[in-house]
C-alpha cells in the first residue's frame, strides 16, 4: 500500500470522515495534513515497539569507515539497535561488550572474547563492539543518536575500511501529504495494523464532532495486540535453542 492507500483507508472505512458528515468551509472532520501526521507517528511508533524493519544494507546506517585513532562513532538516529558487526571481507563477527568490560579485554584466540581477563588490548584491529553510549546530537546533553565503540582503538592500518552492520532502526523518511506514491517501511503485513494507531491519535481528542474517546481506546488496544504479535514473530525467528555443556570451564567433577 502507498500513502494515498494508506489515507483513504484510514478516512473512510476506519474514521467514516464523509464530507456529507460536515458543514462549513472544510469537508472533512481531519485535514489531510492531519491524518498524514499521524500516520507517520503510527508508522514510527509501530516500527520501535515491533522492531520489524531489519537493515543490513543502507550505507546511511548500516556502515561506518574506520578512523584511526578514533573509538567512538555517532550512528544514524534512525538505529535502534546493532545486532551484529563485521569487518568488511571478514567470516566472523566482532564480539558484543558493554561499556564497563571494554578496558578488561583479553587478546583472544579464534574469535573468542573474554571480558573477564585484567590485561588492555594495544591499539590495533577492533575486535569487540559496544553501542550502550549516546551522543548528542544538538550540544544541550540530552540523549542523541546511538554511538558505536569498538574495541581496541583502531590503528592507521585500518583506517578506511568499512564496518558493516545489521541494525534494527525507524524509517528514514516521514510521508508528505504531496507524495501519495510513497510507500511505508513496516512490511506489508503490518500497513493497515499500523492505522489503528493513527485512528487512536484523531479519535483521542475532546471533540463533539471528531473526538470519540472510547472507540480511540479501542484503536489503541487494537494496536498494542498487532504491536505483542508482531514482537513475537520476530523473537521467534531470532530464538536460539538453549544448549547445555558441561567440563567447558577449565574444571571437572569425577565421582568414587
Amino acid at each position: 500500500m502507498n500513502l494515498g492507500d494508506l489515507l483513504t483507508e484510514l478516512r473512510e472505512n476506519i474514521l467514516h470522515d464523509r464530507s456529507d458528515q460536515v458543514d462549513g468551509s472544510s469537508d472533512y472532520l481531519w485535514s489531510d495534513e492531519t491524518l498524514v501526521r499521524y500516520i507517520n507517528e503510527a508508522q514510527r511508533r509501530f516500527a520501535r515497539k515491533a522492531l520489524v524493519i531489519r537493515d543490513a544494507v543502507t550505507p546511511q546506517c548500516c556502515q561506518v569507515v574506520v578512523q584511526a585513532g578514533v573509538n567512538e562513532y555517532a550512528l544514524d538516529p534512525s538505529v535502534l539497535a546493532v545486532m551484529s558487526v563485521r569487518f568488511q571481507g571478514d567470516n566472523a563477527d566482532l564480539a558484543r561488550a558493554g561499556h564497563a568490560q571494554f578496558d578488561t579485554y583479553h587478546v583472544p584466540d579464534s574469535y573468542f572474547f573474554d571480558p573477564s581477563q585484567l590485561a588492555v588490548l594495544q591499539p590495533g584491529k577492533p575486535r569487540a563492539f559496544g553501542t550502550d553510549d549516546y551522543i548528542s546530537l544538538d550540544g544541550d546533553g540530552r540523549m542523541g543518536a546511538m554511538t558505536l565503540r569498538v574495541y581496541p582503538v583502531p590503528t592507521a592500518d585500518y583506517a578506511g575500511q568499512t564496518l558493516n552492520m545489521r541494525v534494527i532502526r525507524l524509517p528514514l523518511d516521514n510521508f508528505h501529504v504531496r507524495q501519495l506514491d510513497a510507500e511505508p517501511e513496516l512490511p506489508e503485513d503490518h500497513h493497515i495494523e499500523m492505522l489503528d494507531w493513527a485512528a487512536y491519535l484523531a479519535l483521542r481528542i475532546v471533540d463533539h464532532d471528531a473526538g470519540n474517546p472510547q472507540r480511540a481506546a479501542e484503536f489503541r488496544a487494537s494496536f498494542e495486540d498487532h504491536i505483542k504479535n508482531a514482537r513475537n514473530e520476530v523473537m521467534r525467528k531470532m530464538f536460539t535453542p538453549l544448549q547445555w555443556g558441561f567440563g567447558r570451564n577449565g574444571f571437572s567433577y569425577e565421582g568414587n
